[in-house]
């Protein structure tokens, strides 16, 4: 049983039953670690009942004003009668695992490129694409724009001028395109495989990045990925997931509108490792990328979100 589960269980047996005699999140995470034990972090137990209460469907509730958890009064009427589902509804169809957590990896790694200021495009699972776990050997799964920005005091980034305008009279682009493959995970029996997949979907842009979501331990796996990392001048980072907490965690969607403090809960399970680094290509390869554009409908959305970026003078979300 997962963590989610077990609140569910929990919670009603520990919760007041008034927004009057809410407890405060704290006093929650003592009584429920006196039941769990020590097997979760604070920030992890603050994560689910943030995301719990925001679930009509879980017996958990926030208080409107101020701070505090308590009991959710039970509704005669299934939350399918008004046409609404909870977040975490079980679905009856068979769940595809690998696919779940793939989605969810994929959306907290482009929660981090937009806070790292490396604007992320999201190109697996566009444009009426299915999202692919096992990747594509043309096109990578993420796209990252190098742009040169400066932070006004409104806090939106915009594109600074001057930097790009030297860009462009020293002969360099507008624009550096980092190309990412995102796997869960490798072994010593599929690295090879994996890693060249990775090179081969990134060829085409300035910079190329294997991204593997679970922590890799093995040493001998470290040394063969970092001796083809170097060879052929990719990047190569771990993000140190336990991919059991995954099944933990809200669906792709909630993670992208979480707000920066519940994203926090979810960035404290990464240990992100870098194995190699990454090598600077002097140009994008224009001929594979007009080629990707008129095969594949998603690279000619990226083709339009950079042309928009560039009409707009701003990078986009």
């Amino acid at each position: 049983m997962n963590l989610r589960e077990h609140l569910r269980q929990l919670l009603p047996e520990i919760l007041p039953s008034t927004p009057a005699e809410a407890i405060k999140g704290t006093e929650l995470i003592r009584l429920v670690r006196f039941r769990l034990g020590d097997d979760y972090s604070d920030a992890t137990l603050r994560y689910h009942f943030s995301i719990l209460s925001y679930d009509p469907t879980s017996p958990i509730a926030k208080v409107d004003q101020g701070q505090g958890y308590y009991l959710r009064q039970r509704h005669s009427r299934s939350p399918a009668a008004n046409g609404r589902t909870g977040l975490f509804d079980e679905i009856d169809a068979p769940v595809d695992l690998a696919h779940q957590r793939y989605a969810r990896v994929l959306a907290i790694y482009e929660r981090l490129g937009w806070q790292r200021g490396q604007f992320p495009f999201v190109l697996n699972g566009r444009a009426g694409m299915p999202l692919r776990a096992d990747g594509d050997w043309e096109v990578p799964d993420v796209v990252c724009a190098d742009w040169e920005v400066e932070t006004g005091a409104d806090e939106h980034p915009r594109f600074d001028e001057t930097m790009l305008s030297l860009r462009r009279h020293l002969g360099g682009p507008e624009v550096g395109l980092t190309g990412i493959s995102l796997k869960l995970s490798v072994s010593l029996d599929n690295y090879p495989s994996e890693f060249f997949q990775a090179l081969s979907a990134t060829r085409w842009t300035t910079l190329s990045e294997f991204v593997i979501a679970e922590a890799v331990a093995d040493e001998a796996l470290v040394d063969a990925l970092r001796s083809l990392g170097h060879q052929f001048g990719v990047g190569i980072v771990t993000l140190g997931m336990n991919l059991e907490q995954l099944d933990d965690l809200a669906d792709a969607r909630t993670i992208h509108g979480m707000t920066a403090a519940e994203f926090e809960a979810v960035q404290s399970l990464l240990r992100v490792q870098r194995i190699t680094t990454v090598s600077q290509r002097p140009i994008l390869d224009w001929s594979t990328l007009s080629s990707l554009r008129k095969k594949y409908p998603v690279v000619g959305e990226l083709v339009r979100w950079l042309n928009e970026c560039l009409e707009k003078r701003l990078p986009l979300r």
